[in-house]
């Protein structure tokens, strides 16, 4: 019996793993994929985080950057410095995430990675999550398994209205400008195109939010890469 279950070893459950072991309470985070796994993520980080953890983020951040340039239609560029006495921290999800929850091991909290959570119910007092590799219980749950997870439905919550986005990781080229995270309007009806530079490559993505999902999501995805 733990006193808490948390689904999804991401930013969220590594976050609420390390500061409830911190606080003394018996926590396991369940993780259907193997840690560290890849995930495509612009993967800008606020410094402000900082204040929350007690421990050092400079092994995980890839990049520094302070100006932001926005264009519309690939044109009218227009850069702006950060006013923060920290630069954004630019990262890799899949460095970033094993980082913090390995944070919140260290102080005794447990990790079952390659752990897919096939259903949940509560009785009595307590929790029981039934997962592929067994039966675990709880006396608290916390759903961190993200927009695609089902924890959210099994909970009965609404069901979120989703939009698409593409995004890839792309390694540097020669004479290619990391030092500006980049936006793009324009292009895309309703949405827009990002660039966030990493120390070997960029972060690349392109998304639709308003008016419907894109009629051609494929051409959105290629003029992301050429942007």
């Amino acid at each position: 019996m733990y006193d808490c279950i948390i689904v999804g070893a991401g930013p969220a459950g590594g976050t609420a793993a390390y500061h409830l072991v911190k606080q003394g309470r018996s926590v396991l985070v369940l993780e259907k994929q193997s840690l560290p796994r890849y995930k495509p993520c612009g993967g800008g980080v606020s410094p402000a985080i900082a204040k929350w953890f007690d421990f050092d983020f400079s092994p995980v951040i890839s990049l520094k950057v302070d100006t932001i340039r926005f264009t519309w239609k690939k044109g009218d560029p227009v850069e702006s410095k950060i006013q923060t006495i920290e630069p954004v921290w630019m990262v890799q999800r899949d460095v970033f995430d094993h980082f913090l929850v390995q944070q919140a091991q260290n102080l005794g909290a447990e990790l079952k990675d390659a752990t897919e959570v096939k259903s949940i119910e509560f009785k009595s007092d307590c929790w029981q999550v039934n997962t592929a590799n067994g039966t675990f219980s709880a006396r608290y749950l916390i759903a961190a398994d993200g927009a695609a997870g089902p924890m959210s439905k099994w909970l009965g919550f609404k069901e979120p209205k989703r939009r698409l986005a593409a995004a890839l990781e792309a390694p540097a080229t020669s004479g290619q400008d990391k030092s500006k995270i980049q936006f793009e309007f324009g292009t895309i009806k309703n949405g827009y195109i990002w660039s966030f530079p990493k120390a070997d490559g960029l972060s690349i993505g392109a998304a639709s939010f308003l008016g419907g999902e894109p009629d051609n999501f494929q051409k959105i995805f290629r003029i992301a890469v050429q942007c």
